[in-house]
Order: structure tokens, then C-alpha cells, then sequence
């Protein structure tokens, strides 16, 4: 009998541990000392949900998962923007926005892309009620925060105002058969090409799409620090410890400056890229996450692009350039292409999510390329 090298996966105890831990930190987190870090309220509701992120990161901090750990980080931030942009409305408004806020980050915890776009879809109807509201009785000038998401011009970045903000190619999918009916073509195309399901295909854009790639008509980016630089320098600053660099993105145009928070919404990603394109405007593109599947702008080789900047004018154009650059990148992945190819959904999810929530991802992957069949 030959001898077999034991192998020590995660035991059913081990997950049962790692969970059960990582519920106590949850728990144990000060969200008072946070909220008065961020200057901000954190609702019943919304502490619950800040805690089941925290708790997701603990999980994805003791499996090594920089990717699940930056997923959780990213779903706090946008809670923390929706706070601040719940706080500015009236309160019949208020309450509206909260409902669907928590019927969305519900839908995106099980995955259920329907219910995410349809509590999308009710957000954006709360806000054109708003300005309705606004318009006809001129109640009050815009708030600091709405001046603020006009800031997205990057310097010597021509413009693109040919398609009106947040309509045509650069809105969100209403619902899985409004996403079909626009892009399924172009995917049974695309999956042609690359030798795979397209029903499959247009599940995993879905899946890592979030339902846009745009935010009120902008490409939707994340300016990762840690790629701009090497180190912290004194304008641009990060957690400079393995696994965690990361974390606490920060920046400032001078040295008689405070530092400024990167990730807190698009108008702060936009800032910091404005800011870093002054520095070294061919680093600053390669060091920004973009479109639907925030592909790294140094991997525009692998999209299809001549260089980062190229890509992002590209992706700026809207849903269908950004679909089709993602599908090049993975045509240039070899081991994503033949996950795809084989249908092996669990590779897939290892290689383009990391090793955490595996079961999770690959269940969201069979259901949606169901719902996208059907649709």
C-alpha cells in the first residue's frame, strides 16, 4: 500500500470556529467610536448590517481572502455613503430609501440579482420624486454633497457627454430581461467566441456587476492606493502590513494639509484620481479598479486596450464596451477561459474571487445563469 500525504482542508468544526469567532469580534466592534469617526448616525437597522459586514471581513481576514475582505470593506463604505445621502432627504423620504436599502443589501447577501435591480429601480424613482419636489416648490439649493458628485472631470481627460448622464448605455439594468434584452445579443456573440454558455457568460456579469457600471453617469472606479505607490509617501498613504495594504486609503495635496479618505464615495475616488493624475497621470490609470467587473487598469493588455488611460475612455463610453473588455480578460486568462469553458464554476469563483464563500458564489452563479435563460 502506498503511503497518501494527509491533505487538511476546512473541516465542517473548522468553519463552525472561524464563524463562531468571527460573529464575537462582530460584536465586540465599537460602532460608536466609528460613527463618530465618520461624523455620522448609524441607525437600529443599519448597526445591524454594519456588524454582518464586519463579520464577513473577519471570516475573510482568517482565510487569507483579500478579495472577500475588500468586498465587505466595499459594502460598508456604500452603506455609509447611503447614510449620509438618506440624512439630506425629508422624512417620508427617508423612510422610503431605508426600506429599499435593506431590501437591497438582503438581495445582494443571497444573491438574488432580481430583487437588487428592482430595490435599484425604487431608489431612483425616490430620487426623481425629490427633484420634482425640488423644482417645483425651490425648496433649498443643492446640499455640499450633490456639488460634490459634479467633481468627475479628470484633468486632460476628454470629455464624454455624448450620452446623457445616467440614461442610454450608462443606466442600470431595471430587471435580468431589461439587461438580456439590451446586451444578450452581444454576449451570445461574445460567448461564441470564447466556446462558453452565454447563459453562463451573462450570469457571471451579472453576478459581479452589482446591477451598473456607472453611478449617476460616471464609471464606477476605486482608486487603489497601494498600486499608485510603493509605500506611504506624505501625500498618499496605506496600511503598509502584508495582507492589509488594502486598507486605509488615504491622500492630500499637500503636506499643510488633512489627510482625506479615498473610498468613501465616487466623488472622493474621482478627487483622489484627479489629485494622483497630477502626480503621474500613466500610474494613476493603471492604479484604478473600473466597469463591471472592476478590472484593474493595469491589466488593460489583457482587456484589450493600448494602455490603462485607453481603457478607461473606453469604459466611460458605456455597458457594451465595458461587457466586451471584460470578456477579452478573460479570454487572456487561460485558467478563467477553461473554468468557464468546463463549466467548473467553483475554479472559476477561486480565480476571479479568491478562496472565500466559494459554495456561496458558485450557488449565485447556477441560479442566475437559470434566471438569465429564462428571462
Amino acid at each position: 500500500m502506498k503511503w497518501k500525504e494527509p491533505t487538511f482542508g476546512a473541516t465542517p468544526m473548522l468553519k463552525a470556529l472561524t464563524t463562531a469567532n468571527a460573529q464575537r469580534k462582530a460584536q465586540a466592534f465599537d460602532l460608536a467610536a466609528e460613527q463618530k469617526k465618520q461624523k455620522l448616525n448609524y441607525p437600529d437597522w443599519a448597526q445591524t448590517w454594519m456588524r454582518k459586514y464586519k463579520e464577513d471581513w473577519y471570516i475573510a481576514q482568517a482565510n487569507g481572502d483579500e478579495v472577500g475582505m475588500r468586498k465587505a470593506q466595499k459594502l460598508a463604505e456604500g452603506l455609509r455613503s447611503k447614510l449620509r445621502e438618506i440624512a439630506t432627504f425629508p422624512k417620508w423620504a427617508q423612510e422610503q430609501m431605508q426600506k429599499e436599502t435593506v431590501r437591497w443589501m438582503t438581495a445582494e447577501a443571497s444573491g438574488d440579482i432580481m430583487e437588487k435591480l428592482a430595490a435599484e429601480k425604487a431608489g431612483r424613482a425616490i430620487r426623481e420624486k425629490l427633484g420634482l419636489i425640488d423644482t417645483s416648490t425651490k425648496a433649498s439649493p443643492p446640499s455640499d454633497d450633490t456639488k460634490k458628485k459634479e467633481e468627475v472631470k479628470p484633468p486632460n481627460t476628454p470629455k464624454t457627454d455624448g450620452i446623457e448622464t445616467g440614461k442610454g448605455d450608462k443606466s442600470s439594468f431595471g430587471s435580468v430581461a431589461e439587461f438580456k434584452k439590451k446586451y444578450g445579443d452581444v454576449i451570445k456573440k461574445l460567448g461564441a467566441e470564447l466556446n462558453v454558455d452565454p447563459n453562463l457568460l451573462g450570469a457571471v456579469i451579472l453576478v459581479e456587476s452589482g446591477g451598473s457600471g456607472f453611478r449617476n453617469g460616471k464609471l464606477v472606479i476605486r482608486f487603489e492606493v497601494h498600486h499608485f505607490v510603493e509605500h506611504p509617501t506624505s501625500l498618499f498613504t496605506f496600511l503598509d502590513k502584508p495582507k492589509k495594504r488594502w486598507k486605509e486609503h488615504r491622500y492630500r495635496e499637500s503636506v499643510e494639509m488633512k489627510w482625506k479618505e479615498v473610498h468613501t464615495n465616487q466623488s472622493s475616488e474621482y478627487a483622489t484620481l484627479n489629485f494622483a493624475i497630477t502626480q503621474n497621470e500613466k500610474k494613476a490609470y493603471t492604479s484604478i479598479s473600473m466597469g463591471l467587473g472592476q478590472i484593474l487598469g493595469s491589466n488593460y493588455k489583457m482587456a484589450g486596450y493600448s494602455s490603462a488611460k485607453d481603457m478607461f475612455l473606453a469604459f466611460s463610453s458605456g455597458h457594451e464596451e465595458q461587457i466586451k473588455g471584460f470578456s477579452r480578460y478573460i479570454k487572456n486568462s487561460k485558467n478563467l477561459l477553461s473554468s468557464l469553458q468546463t463549466n467548473d464554476l467553483r475554479r472559476f469563483v477561486r480565480g476571479y474571487n479568491g478562496p472565500a464563500k466559494v459554495d456561496d458564489y458558485t450557488k449565485k452563479l447556477k441560479s442566475n445563469t437559470d434566471l438569465y435563460k429564462n428571462s
